[in-house]
């Protein structure tokens, strides 16, 4: 018997070790474990790429922007071919890429004469910094006053384009400057930082520990809750039922909290793919938010 216990007790104790020495086996080779472990937030949530799309083809310009000290980002005014605009939009795209990779679509807004200008936040194309959660919010919002003084002059009506990750910031932007913003448009949009750490956990006791620990993750504009607060300006809140990337629950969850006037759009195109695959439509839906 006492040498069945022992047999016993040498294997609990193999297990323990193999188990502790593959955690940090994983924790040591995978970014993404390592990452949530630590709420790296710049290495959870934010996916840049430097390369930049060609943009020959367009009416753009390219501002340059102190955000901080020495940090500078750059946006993009993209212009229709037109004196006859639609209505300005500001947009912000999601999480992966760059201001320029977005091209496809943001070309269906300016073909229709909309007048387009895209926020690149730090660490994006050209944008110096690494991004995280506060100073995203930092760079919109220096880009959105940017876009205000240019246009100061205009009656044009400005519409707020959020995109996945971007809808976020596109929601608290329109929530601060709700006398400045005549529409929001939201594609594929998150509902907040937390629920993504729930939904990209890559192991179930992360998972669990971001639904019981909210305090871990930044407070400052949290969608879900934000959009409640919005009332009077139009919203369209689009969300497909084929998002792979952000579940379509979270877009109804949204639409459920967002006051009226406001219209939800059930799509079945790839992530944010609204614009490329359904560009007429589109178009007379975010037209319609403006009448």
């Amino acid at each position: 018997m006492k040498k069945i216990f022992k047999t016993t007790g040498v294997a609990i104790v193999l297990i323990t070790f193999c188990t502790a020495g593959i955690g940090v086996y994983f924790y040591l080779t995978n970014d993404m474990i390592r990452a949530s472990i630590n709420n790296y937030e710049s290495k959870l949530y934010y996916f840049p790429t430097k390369e930049l799309a060609d943009l020959v083809d367009f009416n753009v310009d390219e501002i340059e922007l102190e955000v901080d000290d020495h940090v500078m980002v750059y946006n993009y005014h993209f212009r229709p071919n037109t004196d006859r605009i639609q209505a300005k939009i500001f947009l912000i795209h999601g999480a992966g890429g760059n201001a320029t990779t977005y091209k496809d679509l943001i070309r269906p807004l300016v073909e229709n004469e909309f007048d387009v200008y895209a926020v690149d936040w730090r660490g994006y194309g050209k944008s110096k910094g690494i991004p995280n959660y506060k100073n995203v919010l930092t760079d919109t919002e220096r880009g959105f006053l940017d876009y205000q003084q240019r246009t100061k002059n205009d009656t044009i009506k400005t519409i707020v384009y959020g995109m996945s990750l971007g809808g976020q910031v596109a929601i608290k932007i329109t929530l601060d400057n709700r006398e400045n913003v005549d529409a929001l448009v939201l594609d594929g949009c998150v509902p907040s930082a937390q629920q993504m750490a729930i939904d990209y956990a890559p192991v179930d006791f992360l998972r669990q520990r971001a639904k019981e620990h909210p305090e871990r993750f930044n407070q400052e504009y949290v969608a879900i809750r934000d959009i409640s607060k919005i009332e009077n300006t139009p919203k369209l809140i689009i969300h497909s039922i084929q998002d792979s990337e952000v579940q379509y629950k979270h877009g109804k969850n949204l639409f459920t909290n967002a006051k009226e006037p406001k219209t939800f759009w059930k799509t079945d195109t790839k992530h944010i793919m609204t614009l490329a695959n359904y560009p007429n439509e589109a178009i007379e839906k975010i037209k319609e938010l403006i009448r």
